[in-house]
């Protein structure tokens, strides 16, 4: 067994143990807290929460309580920027690990096959546009998708641009909700509902999905016919 197998090994056994252990503390009680603490930690209660939803999106903890919560503690704004940050941040945490455990043993999967060396440079070469989109439909599984860009040739930079772009509207839409609810056993219950019906919700995710299909089916087409000319 090579050193960078043991490491991914010793990354991987790491990032399961930190999301058991996540799962197993009293996490939503300390959230619970920082709604009795705001008013008295002006400052600190923020970036309390923006590393707790950093922490929690690595973890795979559902994002949407995060979201809710910021609405909860901070009202619509400055719930926003405080909640997309930490939602941003670690969705990035995420990648990183992705990245790091699978990346390279993703390039060695791929071996001779032009078509999935197509695949690959399809989304690198539109990775703003398909991590956009991906986002934006916000059905598909977030926690899912930080680590699986990490296994592709997505650029730091366009994945954390894209990400914040993409979840913005998500993230309006849970911390609005948020600031509905009474308190967070109410965030916890699902009690909480928007005025109007969400069909839209479905309408515009469905589109997103075809979009990310069609994008990357075109552009690896295009890079495979490429290849075979070479």
């Amino acid at each position: 067994m090579t050193r960078a197998t043991i490491n991914r090994l010793l990354v991987l056994a790491g990032l399961v143990g930190f999301a058991i252990l996540f799962r197993a503390l009293p996490v939503t009680q300390w959230l619970e807290q920082l709604t009795r603490l705001n008013e008295q930690y002006p400052v600190a209660v923020p970036v309390a929460y923006v590393a707790a939803v950093t922490l929690a999106t690595v973890a795979l903890f559902p994002g949407w309580i995060s979201m809710m919560l910021g609405g909860l503690l901070f009202g619509l704004f400055p719930g926003l920027p405080y909640a997309l940050l930490g939602i941003t941040a670690g969705a990035y945490g995420a990648f990183l690990a992705g990245r790091t455990l699978g990346r390279s043993w993703v390039e060695k999967r791929m071996g001779d096959s032009l078509k999935l060396q197509a695949l690959d440079e399809a989304v690198n070469a539109q990775s703003f546009y398909i991590v956009f989109l991906t986002r934006f439909a916000i059905v598909l599984p977030f926690n899912v998708l930080n680590y699986a860009f990490g296994l592709t040739r997505v650029t730091a930079p366009s994945y954390v641009a894209a990400t914040a772009l993409g979840m913005l509207p998500a993230v309006l839409l849970y911390v609005y909700l948020g600031t509905l609810a009474d308190d967070f056993g109410a965030i916890l219950a699902g009690d909480v509902r928007p005025a109007s019906g969400t069909y839209w919700i479905a309408a515009v995710a469905f589109v997103a999905i075809v979009a990310v299909v069609w994008i990357v089916q075109r552009t690896a087409k295009r890079a495979l016919r490429q290849k075979e000319l070479d």
